[in-house]
């Protein structure tokens, strides 16, 4: 996918204070599924006679658990397509444990930039009061949204789609 059209996505579904994850799922098609026999936290794979993507997630997961997943899973398919195609992702309890030390990398600049409007991503980043309380409301995990980096180069990585490391 060209980054000019996941950064046009991300701007159509942004709604001031957050971004509607369950509409950029619908525009990319990407299903999403509680599976009561799913052995991991949550996976993405495709399915079906069509390919469709699909991110199977456990129910025993709280909203802000799925939510995160949900973001994840859907920055892991943009940035290699071809891995989800092949043998799929999953996610265990032990990769959210790790998730901080992964900031830096593709994969989480570019899900908190699909979870977190890009005018919220410094304020986030900043160790303020104010920070504090929009991570105890939004709909992800804390851990999670501690991952932002400000001045984030999840909008380089999208100009630079084409020089990523294929996995």
């Amino acid at each position: 996918m060209l980054p000019s059209l996941v950064e046009k996505l991300i701007e159509s579904c942004t709604r001031e204070d957050h971004i509607d994850i369950k509409a950029f799922c619908e525009a990319l098609g990407v299903n999403i599924a509680i599976r009561p026999k799913l052995k991991n936290l949550c996976e993405i794979h495709l399915e079906g006679e069509t390919d469709k993507p699909v991110i199977s997630l456990s129910p025993t997961l709280d909203k802000k658990t799925k939510f995160t997943f949900v973001a994840i899973a859907l920055a892991e398919y943009i940035l290699t397509p071809e891995r989800v195609a092949r043998t799929g992702i999953c996610y265990d309890m032990f990769f959210l444990e790790d998730i901080y030390h992964q900031r830096h990398g593709y994969r989480m600049l570019l899900a908190t930039r699909i979870a977190v409007p890009k005018h919220l991503i410094n304020l986030i980043s900043s160790t303020s009061p104010e920070a504090e309380k929009l991570i105890a409301q939004a709909n992800y995990l804390p851990k999670f949204l501690r991952c932002c980096v400000s001045n984030s180069s999840a909008l380089f990585l999208l100009a630079n789609f084409s020089d990523l490391p294929q996995s």
